[in-house]
């Protein structure tokens, strides 16, 4: 088994992980890359809280890491803290101490302090894009929505809430809360 260290310094740098996407899924990130909206001072209470690291479990088929990766990579890059992105299918071993609901749902994002110990760990996707999902899961079961009306939900989500609830969670995580000073 390997340790969370050996696990973040295997990972792929985000540039490494963005050569891996096809035309379409760079399109897509760099849409949502471009959406970011990160307030300054929180950039600022997670800088002069760390260090941290950031270990994300993903693919790049993955509509939520999509969405979700350029927010959690620009936070870390403005704040200081190094990023690796390891690819789920090929470390399941990783991805199966982080199951959701049993599955191996992704984007996980796992924050290690400066030893590399883990500090908390947030997915596949921000709460209100979550209720999204469960509020239509017995529905899509019944065949009474088809999935894809449901993430077409969660991406109009996305797009309106340009990173901002990921952000917030984020820091909940670090154990920041939103206004609070540094």
């Amino acid at each position: 088994m390997t340790t969370l260290k050996d696990d973040f310094e295997q990972g792929l740098t985000p540039e490494q992980y963005t050569e891996l996407l096809d035309d379409q899924q760079r399109r897509l990130h760099e849409h949502h890359e471009r959406r970011v909206e990160i307030d300054a001072a929180a950039v600022e209470r997670l800088r002069s809280s760390g260090p941290f690291y950031v270990l994300v479990i993903t693919e790049p088929w993955c509509g939520d890491s999509l969405a979700n990766l350029p927010v959690i990579t620009e936070l870390s890059r403005r704040a200081g803290i190094g990023v690796r992105i390891a690819l789920r299918d090929r470390n399941l071993e990783v991805i199966d101490r982080y199951l959701t609901n049993g599955g191996r749902a992704i984007p996980i994002v796992v924050a290690l302090d400066e030893g590399f110990n883990e500090i908390f760990h947030w997915g596949p996707r921000p709460k209100p894009a979550q209720a999204i999902f469960a509020e239509h899961r017995e529905a899509i079961a019944a065949g009474e929505i088809a999935k894809a009306d449901v993430h077409k939900k969660i991406r109009a989500f996305y797009a309106k809430d340009k990173g901002r609830s990921i952000v917030t969670e984020l820091l909940a995580g670090f154990g920041i809360a939103e206004g609070e000073s540094a």
